[in-house]
């Protein structure tokens, strides 16, 4: 049986050697440490043997070594953290800051955040006890016991979470716990056994022991974070892969057989029963042999041994205690012995304490007669006894300390034998105690609230203060010892067990509930209570306050503030809480809403100054002066804005109202303006009613008049005098019939009120029409008192009607209908037409060129011109017929009634025809035509517009088929009206889309045939139509406004253009550009120019600018002033299409010009056309007499250019020379030749 423990190690050595070399990790684990090459570890640094820091720093102990030989199978490092406590080492876990603990115990609650190995050490957790002390064998006999644990270590978490009842103390570490055993400060220890044991031996305290041992096994293990599945596998193979002799080595070097305290009597019972049953039965008959002789040498020997091993143990015991073990005579209390820690508690040599009166003297005189005398009386009884009192240490500190004496007997000699601990912090912490619960004290029976502590588990009264016997009206002993139940205090019957449930799970907070005098008043208390241990007994602290009385004055504060919100937002007038200093709004009511238009939500929280409803600040600043001044303001008027800016007139009171630290007024607001309305319209009607124009009468019910003011005078001609007592008969006028009176009568008594227009008779028999209106006055039930008449001569207003009704559907120049009228009187006929049949036309006409001679003669002679024109037209018209002016040179006819379709053709041509005669317009004579377009009803149109949106297509298509004509409306005009407002559409987006391109048509010199300049002429290509003709969209650009814009795009391209051509050749002249009428207009062209020129670093001489003839003369002084300007930036200007307006010789002399260009309808005829012919002559002799250079544009033969170089002109432009070309072409072409030959070849006009 000895061998069996051999034979076990031998069979695990075997099985190790046979798997030894077998530690393989998987490619993952491999990967895993690879990536991880350096690991945290998490240590305790004072928990040894199993690990901890030595003096120098360095990582120790059990746990340690493990490391380290994973450290050397893993080749990884793994670095200990900086040394925290383990609570520290623990939270740094949580939040994943340690990859690893060497050291520790797996518990439910280190679940949570970690995984562990498999345990690489088993041992118990025991309880530890002292001698003298209470001696619990099981944690059943902990409860009432304070027990001191390693906080936060594996015991501690086990015992708080299963045995939340005990009374634990947590301490640093496992030394600081057995030093609070040592000396009383707890009752128990709960530890591992390992770490327990070697702390004793180190600390040398005797007198405690293993007393007992829990259910709780300490497995210790390695743990990592939860998630690191991993690293768990890896250390559990390094941890298998260890040998046997390596976990024995390092088990026996730390722990050795201390981790079962039972081995050696488990050893000792199943290896040395038989030997010791053997050996007492031979000793047995020994005994039995010389039984006194034995017995007697027998007792003689183990009182011996066992006085030298109590000498040696107590001696040990003394060289090991941190208090003082001293020996001193029972006669004079000379010590003749202390241990070495003598010297260490109260600084004095070991020789001093051996010399006579010693202990007296360093008695605190203040406790010397009792100590001197408590001793020598518990001496002269000959009693062990323990004694506090204050020491002078060397150093001349005081310092408590206990004596615990023993009376003995030392060699037939009474002596006394005691240990002196120093116990000033359990003194300094007892006074504190004391003071603490002295003012408890204090304070529990001063309290005004009833105070009670009861036990937790029964709810007995332990104790009540005189609050409880005041408001209770019971005694305290007569409760102590009962419950709140067995007296009936609760107020709601069958409350108390429930409570008490509740309170033994946690605490309670302001519990409103009744409660019950001894008097059987009820009365409402608020009550709160705590748990606490009482002298180890679960208790509980238990405060309620009557609030009977405070519950009351809320009521009454409620019912008080219900009734002020009630009055305070039922109140018709607006009433506002508010902050004096900035005009916070604390509160408002509806009344404030309505006056205001700011609802509570707007309002509240903001300032009316921020709201904007003081009108004028000064207004609440004598407010607020009147509110210092008086205490109260009343009747105050002030202006307010309403949230939608209407201003409002209101009548303010207030008073002052402080809340809280805040200087707050209450005020009311009464919207007055209707009633300061009313009383101005009161003031303003008497005045009115006798200064105004209208005539007043009143009369009573009978009809008698009672009043009349002044204009009633005047208007009737009849006096006050003559008027008063009378009906108001006396001035009817005999054209009303007497239905028409019952009528107005009717209407007055029924609705009390009439009015209409009537005729009256002045006194002088004058009739004359009035607007008339009755009103029928009531008193305030309803009856009807009076009736006020009021009345005016609307004559004159009568006139100025028909003046301004023929206005309003007239056309002031002409005097014929306009726009409205004339679409009333198509609608009429249309309307007769639907109801009647028949049929009828509406003819749209234009003035041909009427335009040219507005711009050229302005618009005066423009004016006399239509003015003729309408006089005409009037004059071809039947009476039935109507024609209309719509506005500029647009004149539309409506002409009933036709017997069949041509009939309108034939009016149509009869107006075209009137135009043949010239008209006279002042001093001029004019020769004009007009394009007319006809649209019939009901064949072309049923309504207003359509009428007349196809007369005015029919109309464009006589113009765009050479105008003076007349064109009829068709179904195909449809088409071509909406392409051509689709074309408008298209046009506002060709910039956007850079669909339009400038091209550049080359001016040659007749001279020398060479390059002098361009012209920039706009192209519109678009993705559907294709090309667009100039002649197409410019027009349309000039009658929407979207010239300018093109315009000013030509401008800017064409300098950019012409900018680059100057930087890559020479001399490539100037270029011209073409410039609206428009762009003249504008302000800021002259600086746009500049800026153009500047932008692109252009000489103003290389740009052209060619204005039209017709603009120039229509808009002589203007055009003047802005060219001059022009000439002064030094930009050449050239008039465009000369001969083709209307020109003055003497004007033309002022104008700044450089160039004449001949326009080509009178270069087309030459050399043929001899008017043509003498036309060009003349205008070249013009521009050479007025040192203009002269160009031709248009020119496309041969015989063209040889009769303008013939006659002088010096320039030319056409198609002989070049079609206009895109910039690219023009360059290669033109910029790259100075002179160019014109062969029969080349005169021939290029087809297009």
């Amino acid at each position: 049986m000895p061998r069996l423990p051999t034979v076990l190690f031998l069979l695990s050595l075997m099985t190790w050697t046979a798997t030894a070399g077998a530690l393989t990790l998987t490619d993952d684990e491999r990967s895993w440490l690879a990536a991880h090459p350096d690991l945290r570890l998490g240590v305790d640094a004072s928990w040894p043997p199993f690990e901890f820091r030595d003096d120098e720093g360095r990582y120790q102990g059990l746990a340690a070594d493990y490391i380290e030989v994973i450290r050397k199978r893993l080749a990884t490092r793994l670095t200990p953290i900086e040394p925290v406590s383990w609570t520290v080492v623990l939270e740094q876990a949580k939040k994943g800051k340690i990859d690893l603990l060497p050291g520790i115990m797996s518990t439910p609650e280190r679940q949570k955040y970690l995984s562990f190995t498999r345990p690489y050490l088993d041992f118990p957790i025991v309880i530890l006890a002292h001698v003298g002390g209470p001696q619990p064998h099981n944690l059943k006999d902990l409860y009432g016991l304070k027990i001191a644990v390693v906080e936060n270590y594996a015991p501690h978490e086990l015992l708080r979470t299963h045995h939340p009842d005990l009374n634990l103390v947590a301490m640093p570490n496992v030394s600081s716990a057995l030093q609070a055993l040592a000396t009383d400060e707890v009752d128990a220890v709960v530890g591992d056994l390992a770490s327990s044991v070697w702390s004793l031996r180190q600390l040398k305290l005797d007198g405690l022991y293993v007393s007992g041992e829990t259910p709780y096994r300490y497995q210790l293990a390695m743990g990592v974070p939860r998630d690191n599945k991993m690293l768990v596998g890896i250390l559990d193979k390094v941890l298998a892969d260890m040998s046997p002799a390596e976990i024995s080595a390092i088990q026996e070097h730390w722990v050795g057989n201390v981790l079962d305290h039972r081995t050696f009597w488990n050893d000792l019972l199943v290896y040395g029963l038989p030997g010791l049953l053997l050996l007492t039965i031979v000793l047995g008959v020994v005994i039995r042999i010389n039984r006194r002789l034995s017995s007697e040498i027998a007792r003689r020997v183990d009182l011996e041994q066992e006085l030298r091993s109590s000498e040696y143990h107590y001696r040990g015991l003394v060289e090991s205690l941190s208090a003082i073990a001293w020996e001193a005579k029972v006669t004079d209390y000379t010590y003749s012995y202390v241990s070495p820690h003598a010297e260490d508690l109260l600084g004095y040599p070991l020789s001093h304490w051996l010399i006579p009166g010693f202990w007296r003297n360093i008695i605190h005189p203040a406790d010397l007669i009792r100590a001197q005398t408590f001793c020598d009386h518990e001496v002269l009884a000959g009693r062990d006894h323990s004694l506090d009192y204050r020491v002078i240490t060397a150093d001349g500190r005081c310092l408590w300390v206990r004596d615990i004496v023993s009376l003995i007997e030392h060699g037939h000699e009474p002596v006394m034998r005691g240990l002196m601990i120093d116990i000033t912090e359990a003194k300094r912490t007892e006074e504190a105690l004391r003071l603490s619960e002295q003012k408890f004290a204090s304070v529990f029976q001063q309290c005004p609230d009833i105070l009670v502590i009861a036990r937790l588990s029964d709810g007995c009264l332990l104790e009540v203060n005189e609050a409880f016997e005041e408001q209770i009206g019971l005694k305290a002993e007569d409760v102590i010892g009962l419950t709140a139940t067995d007296l009936n205090i609760w107020g709601i019957p069958g409350v108390g067990p429930g409570l008490l449930q509740r309170l033994q799970a946690g605490s309670i907070r302001n519990l409103e509930m009744p409660f019950r005098r001894s008097n059987g008043q009820v009365f409402t208390g608020l009550i709160s209570a705590e748990p606490f241990d009482l002298d180890m007994t679960p208790a509980l602290v238990v405060v309620v306050r009557d609030i009977t009385q405070l519950k009351e004055t809320q009521q009454q504060l409620q019912t008080s503030e219900e009734k002020f919100a009630k009055a305070f937002h039922a109140s018709p007038d607006g009433l506002l809480l508010s902050r004096q200093s900035d005009g916070l709004l604390l509160e408002v009511n509806e009344g404030f809403s309505r006056i205001t238009g700011f609802n509570s939500a707007m309002s509240v929280d903001r300032s009316v100054l921020e709201l904007g409803i003081w009108v004028n600040l000064n207004e609440r600043k004598q407010m607020l002066d009147l509110l210092q001044r008086d205490g109260f303001v009343r009747d105050f008027s002030c202006h307010i804005r309403r949230s939608d800016g209407q201003i409002r007139l209101c009548e303010v009171s207030s008073r002052p109202l402080p809340i809280g630290d805040d200087d707050c007024m209450l005020t009311i607001a009464r919207d007055i303006t209707e009633r300061h309305l009313m009383q101005e319209k009161l003031q303003q009607a008497a005045t009115v009613f006798e200064s105004t124009a209208e005539g007043v009468l009143i009369t009573d019910t009978q009809q008698h008049i009672s009043a009349v003011n002044r204009a009633f005078t005047e208007i009737t001609g009849y006096s006050e005098s003559e008027a008063l007592g009378h009906t108001p008969r006396l001035l009817a006028s005999g054209l009303h019939d007497s239905a028409f009176y019952a009528a107005m009568w009717h209407q007055l008594t029924a609705e009390g009120h009439w009015q209409g227009e009537i005729s009256n008779r002045r006194k002088n028999g004058e009739l004359y029409p009035s607007w008339l209106t009755i009103s029928a006055v009531r008193n305030r039930d309803m009856f009807i008192t009076h009736f006020v008449a009021v009345f005016a001569d609307i004559s004159s207003l009568k006139h100025a009607q028909a003046k301004l009704d023929y206005q309003a559907h007239h056309d002031p120049l002409t005097g014929l209908p306009n726009r409205t009228l004339f679409e009333s009187r198509l609608l009429t006929a249309l309307t007769s037409q639907q109801e009647h049949g028949g049929q009828g036309a509406v003819l749209f006409l234009d003035l041909d060129r009427f335009k040219h001679i507005n711009d050229s003669l302005g618009h005066p002679v423009g004016d006399l011109l239509l003015k003729g024109i309408a006089v005409r037209l009037r004059e071809q018209l039947r009476d039935i017929d109507t024609v209309a002016r719509l506005g500029g040179d647009e004149f539309i006819i409506l002409l009933p009634g036709l017997q069949q379709p041509t009939d309108a053709d034939n009016i149509a041509t009869k107006l075209l025809n009137c135009f043949a005669a010239p008209f006279q317009a002042g001093e001029h004579e004019f020769f004009i035509s007009a394009s007319i377009g006809t649209s019939l009803y009901p064949k072309d149109g049923c309504d207003v517009a359509t009428l007349i949106k196809n007369a005015d297509a029919a109309m464009y298509r006589s113009k765009a088929k050479g105008r003076n004509r007349v064109e009829s409306y068709t179904r195909d005009l449809t088409a071509q009206a909406s392409e051509r407002v689709a074309l408008e559409h298209e046009l506002r987006r060709a910039i956007e889309r850079n669909e339009l391109h400038l091209c550049y048509q080359p001016k040659i010199s007749l001279e020398d045939y060479s390059l002098v300049g361009a012209e920039a002429l706009i192209r519109w290509r678009h993705p559907t139509f294709g090309d667009v003709p100039r002649e197409h969209f410019i027009p349309l650009a000039e009658e929407n406004g979207m010239i300018l814009q093109i315009g000013d795009w030509v401008l800017e391209t064409a300098c950019r253009q012409m900018a680059e051509w100057h930087r890559l050749y020479d001399s490539p002249g100037p270029l011209s550009v073409n410039l609206a009428g428009a762009q003249l207009r504008q302000p800021n062209l002259l600086g746009r120019i500049e800026q153009l020129l500047k932008d692109n670093g252009l000489n103003p001489g290389f740009l052209q600018l060619e204005i039209t003839e017709n603009f120039i003369m229509s808009q002589a002084e203007e055009a003047l002033a802005v060219l001059h300007q022009l000439k002064h930036l030094g930009v050449q200007l050239a008039i465009d299409d000369f001969g083709t307006g209307y020109s003055s010789l003497s004007y033309l002399k002022r104008l700044p010009l450089d160039i004449l260009k001949i326009d080509q309808s009178f270069v087309r005829g030459l050399p043929d056309d001899p008017h043509d012919a003498a036309i060009v002559r003349a205008i070249i002799a013009l521009g050479r007499s007025m040192q203009f250079t002269v160009i031709a544009e248009g020119v496309e033969t041969q015989a063209q250019q040889q009769f303008l170089a013939y006659e002088g002109c010096e320039q030319i432009q056409g198609y002989i020379v070049s079609l206009p070309l895109p910039p690219e072409e023009f360059a290669a072409t033109f910029l790259r030749t100075t002179v160019m030959a014109f062969s029969d070849s080349t005169a021939a006009k290029p087809s297009l």
